[in-house]
């Protein structure tokens, strides 16, 4: 009889797989009622749930930097400044850390994907930590220290292509690509992004408040650089003076939901005749995006997952600042943390799709083999009975046929089932950042924002206890998640 070895082997594996797919797909079901408190206001009741997740193994060892991420923020929220930072923190040097990690786990993730791998976060998340530290800096009165955070903004997105060049060239030269029918060269993305536009903004409003004038100005420029122009009028009435019994108040909101990223499927294509492979949008014109030589013989049409960067709708399309009763001025939108997120993708999106396109060649090769194993053992095994009884030969063929169709749609299942985009992300991040600047007098001041559709109705709404001190850089927060 056809020997059950190779059957028990790949059945077993596939049960584990299927027992353990948090390891190798995406988990967000836990976000539900995270998701919710951060929209209710609630940020120390979502500090907690986070906490519980983490307990429940929501947030295992791989996933460490999005607990980090998403306590960190919940903190900042809940004005537990000094217990956000800490979190970010670790967050900052995890994210160092499992980048570094991550290319030398490059061939776990070419058996399974890169879910499997620690998360090392997006390059838009790196810098809005460094953000979200810098307010935490500022509403801590510790001016030199978020200073040097706002400098690490630029600094990162500077060095962005860089990173992904060092990376690019390590994974070219990984001798696990080579020998497999693929002459592979992996470079990055182009992007025109180089600065921050919040960052800047923060930048200029603390060397205003340090009176460094021209190190006001010369981010007054990079402002509007990034923002293509956009905030001009905005940064000008940023940095003029007041009188002397006027001091600035500055009004920072963030709206809506960050960007998450979507599976989408790609079409794999090996053309022999030609000697390229090719990388395609599927539809009804399949749209190239990559090609990369191929010397193999054999001609495939394979399909792969990527992930994508996609923004969450929100309702807000403006924020009117009230205060004792009075409204007053515009917000203008800052930065659209969508778009900073589609930037930033740009440099490492040829990678991904690059290393998964020869995941899925690789995946189909060993599939392949194993089939032509199965069949093989099939084959010989029904040659030695051929000379045994023909009624015993005919029962214990039609098992082994049986058993071999089995192996096979085992070889496939493993191969579906390990074949998952990376989704993981800062689901708790906002999407838009909003700033505006009243000049007030000494004291304290009772301040509402109101979140307004594109039909001019209020649709969410906060207060808060406003103090304006002489000697502080006055920053008033406030967040709507709708």
């Amino acid at each position: 009889m056809f020997s059950k070895q190779y059957f028990t082997v790949l059945l077993s594996f596939l049960i584990l797989l299927v027992i353990n797919c948090a390891y190798i797909q995406t988990q967000v079901r836990h976000y539900k009622d995270i998701e919710e408190d951060f929209s209710s206001r609630f940020y120390s009741r979502a500090a907690e749930r986070i906490e519980k997740a983490r307990n429940e193994g929501k947030y295992e060892g791989k996933d460490k930097v999005l607990y980090y991420l998403d306590m960190g923020i919940a903190l900042h929220f809940a004005g537990r400044y000094k217990e956000s930072n800490e979190h970010l923190d670790k967050a900052e040097f995890a994210i160092e850390e499992n980048f570094t990690k991550s290319i030398s786990k490059m061939s776990i993730s070419f058996l399974l994907n890169d879910n499997a791998l620690d998360y090392s976060g997006e390059d838009y998340e790196d810098v809005f930590t460094n953000i979200i530290k810098t307010l935490n800096y500022i509403h801590l009165q510790e001016q030199e220290d978020a200073m040097v955070e706002v400098r690490r903004i630029n600094l990162k997105l500077n060095k962005l292509r860089d990173k992904y060049s060092n990376m690019a060239e390590q994974l070219s030269e990984n001798e696990k690509l080579q020998g497999d029918g693929t002459d592979v060269s992996f470079n990055p993305g182009e992007t025109n992004l180089r600065y921050s536009t919040t960052g800047s903004y923060l930048s200029m409003l603390g060397y205003k408040s340090m009176g460094k004038w021209d190190d006001a100005e010369i981010d007054r420029k990079k402002l509007i650089e990034a923002s293509s122009g956009g905030l001009a009028d905005f940064s000008k009435e940023v940095l003029s003076t007041t009188s002397d019994s006027m001091i600035p108040v500055y009004t920072l909101c963030f709206t809506g939901k960050s960007p998450v990223k979507v599976q989408s499927t790609l079409l794999l294509d090996y053309d022999p005749d030609l000697n390229m492979a090719r990388i395609m949008l599927p539809g009804k014109k399949n749209r190239e995006i990559h090609s990369f030589r191929y010397k193999g013989d054999d001609e495939l049409h394979l399909k792969f997952a990527v992930p994508t960067i996609v923004k969450r709708k929100t309702r807000i399309d403006a924020i009117r600042t009230i205060i004792d009763g009075k409204a007053y001025g515009k917000m203008y939108l800052i930065e659209d943390l969508g778009q900073i997120a589609e930037e930033t993708f740009k440099v490492k999106k040829p990678l991904i799709y690059l290393r998964a396109a020869l995941r899925t060649l690789i995946k189909a090769a060993i599939d392949s083999e194993t089939k032509e194993k199965i069949d093989k053992k099939y084959e010989e095994k029904n040659n030695e009975e051929n000379e045994e009884d023909k009624k015993r030969e005919l029962e214990e063929r039609g098992k082994d046929k049986l058993m071999a169709g089995l192996l096979k749609f085992a070889v496939d299942a493993i191969t579906d089932i390990t074949e998952n985009a990376d989704l993981r992300c800062w689901r708790t991040m906002p999407g838009k950042v909003y700033g505006g600047k009243i000049d007030l007098n000494p004291g304290e001041y009772e301040i509402a924002f109101e979140y307004l559709d594109r039909h001019g109705n209020v649709i969410d709404s906060e207060r808060k206890k406003l103090f304006v001190n002489k000697n502080d850089l006055n920053i008033i927060e406030g967040v709507s998640y709708r």
